[in-house]
């Protein structure tokens, strides 16, 4: 078959592969949104003084930064419900298993942030009677995760392409469509190309506005800061 009818043939299914992006945008960005909120409470639970705290939120975070995201996936669908009697859908399990990876790295994230900032700035609001809550809200958060964005927009990256692999329980994302096709066509090099391309490009853009932000973080950061203290 010529290469362009081919290319032709494939053209035909792009409502399915544009059905099979949206699903992959799905789960990444409702991944990470949920992540961004575990991995500051597991980042604070880590800088706890309290033992009880602080070490079931490492081991946590270990567990979920050392488990590679096809095995979390298997565990939540499959191994979760028999412990727990209760069963998801395999589009809410890769949910739970990518916002367990994130939360993992995110929360490492957070506590760099949080150690990075000046000590100074802690002396500063203890001296004017500021509370710990306070001025982790008001004074010590804001900045960290200032600094953090690049970080994020990095682990976004992350999250893009770990979702290649929620295929392996049936969620219809890019990937499972693209599979789909190639069961019908017999066209794999084409599909698989025009899938490949996709998400390179993503992952192209989204890494390249990771690295003007951190050419722009340094200028940000500081003027940040100055914000919070007025």
């Amino acid at each position: 078959m010529p290469l362009a009818r081919s290319f032709d043939i494939i053209w035909e299914y792009r409502w399915l592969l544009a059905s099979g992006l949206l699903v992959t945008f799905q789960l990444t960005f409702i991944s990470i949104f949920i992540s961004l909120i575990t991995g500051i409470t597991s980042a604070l639970g880590a800088l706890s003084k309290l033992h009880v705290i602080r070490w079931p939120a490492i081991i946590i975070i270990e567990f979920c930064r050392n488990t590679p995201i096809l095995v979390l996936i298997i565990w939540v669908h499959y191994a979760v419900p028999e412990m727990t009697t209760i069963k998801t859908s395999a589009f809410v399990s890769c949910v739970i298993a990518l916002v367990m990876q994130s939360t993992g790295y995110l929360a490492e994230e957070y506590r760099a942030g949080i150690e990075s900032i000046d000590k100074g700035q802690y002396e500063a609001a203890r001296s004017v009677g500021m509370r710990k809550s306070g001025m982790m809200r008001r004074i010590i958060l804001p900045q960290a995760i200032v600094r953090m964005i690049p970080g994020i927009i990095n682990q976004l990256v992350v999250l893009f392409k770990s979702t290649s692999i929620v295929s392996v329980i049936a969620v219809a994302d890019l990937m499972y469509q693209g599979n789909v096709i190639v069961n019908d066509t017999y066209l794999a090099m084409q599909t698989y190309t025009i899938v490949a391309l996709t998400y390179f490009l993503i992952v192209f853009f989204i890494s390249a506005l990771a690295r003007v932000v951190s050419k722009r973080i340094s200028f940000i950061a500081p003027a940040h800061a100055v914000m919070q203290a007025a």
